[in-house]
């Protein structure tokens, strides 16, 4: 139950940044690119949306584990998503024809962005973790 109130933290800064970055973007994109160019940004926007949180998922599975298994599921995590990553962009670009420039950098700004949030989430998770096992060790 706990796990479930500390994932809606998460899944709460997904949506307000998301939503931040639509009302900002809804303009400029609006007037200034073509369709494909739309197309390409939101792309990326649910590219790094489902990276985002197949990271998370993976990585609040991780923190309960051993440091082995931590860093096989963490490591592993991420090379596999880097390569679905890739695999994504090169179908989009080379198949779907979505215009290079604004796919690219749609990925990699919303890439930095949720895993910004990812990370701060996690941290404050691992906090969490701690501050209890501190507390049950002094009862």
């Amino acid at each position: 139950m706990k796990n479930k109130s500390r994932d809606k933290g998460f899944y709460k800064h997904i949506i307000i940044s998301s939503l931040v970055i639509f009302l900002l973007g809804a303009y400029p994109v609006s007037v200034y690119t073509s369709i494909t160019q739309f197309y390409s940004i939101i792309s990326g926007f649910i590219i790094g949306l489902l990276n985002a949180l197949a990271g998370y998922k993976l990585n609040t599975l991780a923190l309960n584990k051993s440091v082995k298994s931590f860093m096989v599921i963490v490591f592993g995590g991420m090379g596999l998503r880097m390569i679905f990553i890739a695999i994504i962009i090169l179908i989009l670009l080379y198949i779907v024809k979505l215009e290079e420039i604004p796919l690219v950098t749609s990925v990699f700004f919303f890439y930095i962005l949720f895993v910004s949030i990812e990370l701060l989430n996690l941290h404050k998770q691992q906090l969490r973790i701690k501050n209890e096992l501190a507390s049950a060790n002094k009862h």
